[in-house]
């Protein structure tokens, strides 16, 4: 039994290396969290920071000195919403508005329709996503486009859409 379970394990850690891209590694994470707080960092503002996986479970956390504390709840529900609904958190404001087609979602656990959620596509595959907050909602977007922007140049190329 034991040998069959090795057998099995053996496969499945050999088909994950193979294909495209598929999840974020964990150094994926560490640069990601090392991108947005150095963009916090040159606008002076402490943010907290969150990666979600395509499943919408918390992969990586980091929150700056003196951070809001709200924030340390708001980065993990934008990073989960992002991946839930497959879109930016921004994007989602207008979408919860009385009369608008998700009204009333923002009454649903863990849904978080403020900026700075941003889905992470790559070669059309949702890798996760993340959550930025701290600051106001112009800069946590900032911040987040800037994070993925720089993960793009070093990294692979990361998108908010599935192109």
């Amino acid at each position: 039994m034991s040998e069959q379970l090795d057998g099995w394990i053996s496969a499945a850690i050999t088909l994950q290396g193979t294909g495209s891209q598929c999840t974020f590694s964990l150094d994926d994470g560490a640069l990601l969290a090392r991108f947005a707080a150095e963009e916090a960092l040159s606008i002076g503002v402490p943010m907290v920071f969150s990666l979600a996986d395509a499943s919408g479970h918390q992969r990586y956390f980091f929150s700056m000195e003196n951070a809001l504390l709200i924030s340390h709840q708001l980065a993990p529900e934008k990073a989960r919403t992002a991946v839930a609904l497959k879109m930016p958190t921004h994007e989602l404001a207008a979408l919860i508005q009385p009369g608008a087609a998700l009204y009333s979602l923002q009454h649903q656990n863990g849904i978080c329709c403020i900026g700075g959620g941003l889905p992470c596509w790559s070669k059309g595959i949702l890798l996760g996503g993340i959550g930025i907050s701290g600051g106001t909602v112009e800069q946590d977007l900032t911040v987040a486009r800037n994070t993925l922007t720089r993960f793009s140049v070093a990294r692979f190329v990361l998108t908010t859409g599935n192109d």
